[in-house]
């Protein structure tokens, strides 16, 4: 069942990837660069901290899963975003999922400390998302002022480790990492919950000085 909500996780983000690229008018090529790098990105980027081969190149049925949910953005462009809120909830799942795999492998490698694991995992969680908006020419959206995203990963992340602190089995931790990242994420999206700007304009700071 954990095998087929990370593919499902994995379709939402090579879908965001192709969704986001549109305004820049990619050609095909470009489109499924985007795609793979959103959809493969942050577990990429974990097992290459963690020194391990990447996890996602072994699996035929990923790559399969990119071409084919590329394939369907690229083409049925009004489809996709009438699933517009089924996406986001998509995401919101895949983002939960690959922030409790990628915190528990960091843990199980034993190669770095509980903090960064929960690092780790975010990383796994949000890294496909920045890299998409990289490539795009955008400001990654995780630096932007929003509705929290990669904050969820660290909330869950920390529950993780609570809960592995409490005596909890690892997939125990896992499965409230997950739940705590996804139900985090679906609260933000609904209520559009953010967090507070660092830098604010000259004319707010001297009303409030």
């Amino acid at each position: 069942m954990l095998y087929w909500v990370q593919l499902a996780g994995v379709a939402a983000f090579a879908i965001s990837g192709v969704v986001a690229s549109r305004g820049k008018r990619p050609d095909v090529v470009g489109a499924f660069v985007i795609a793979f790098a959103t959809a493969l990105g942050g577990g990429v980027i974990r097992d290459a901290i963690l020194g391990h081969p990447a996890q996602s190149f072994r699996d035929g049925n990923t790559f399969l899963v990119i071409v084919g949910a590329t394939l369907v953005a690229m083409w049925l462009p009004r489809t996709i975003q009438r699933l517009g809120p089924t996406l986001r909830v998509a995401d919101a799942i895949g983002l939960g999922i690959f922030n409790a795999t990628g915190t528990v492998m960091a843990l199980e490698s034993g190669s770095v400390t509980p903090a960064f694991a929960v690092v780790l995992g975010a990383v796994t969680g949000s890294g496909g998302g920045m890299l998409r908006d990289v490539l795009c020419g955008e400001m990654p959206a995780l630096l932007q002022p929003g509705e929290l995203y990669i904050t969820t990963c660290v909330v869950g992340g920390a529950v993780g480790l609570v809960a592995l602190w409490l005596g909890a089995s690892m997939a125990l931790a896992s499965i409230a990492m997950a739940s705590v990242t996804i139900g985090m994420r679906l609260l933000a999206i609904r209520y559009r919950w953010k967090l507070r700007e660092f830098y604010r304009d000259e004319a707010e700071a001297q009303e409030t000085a």
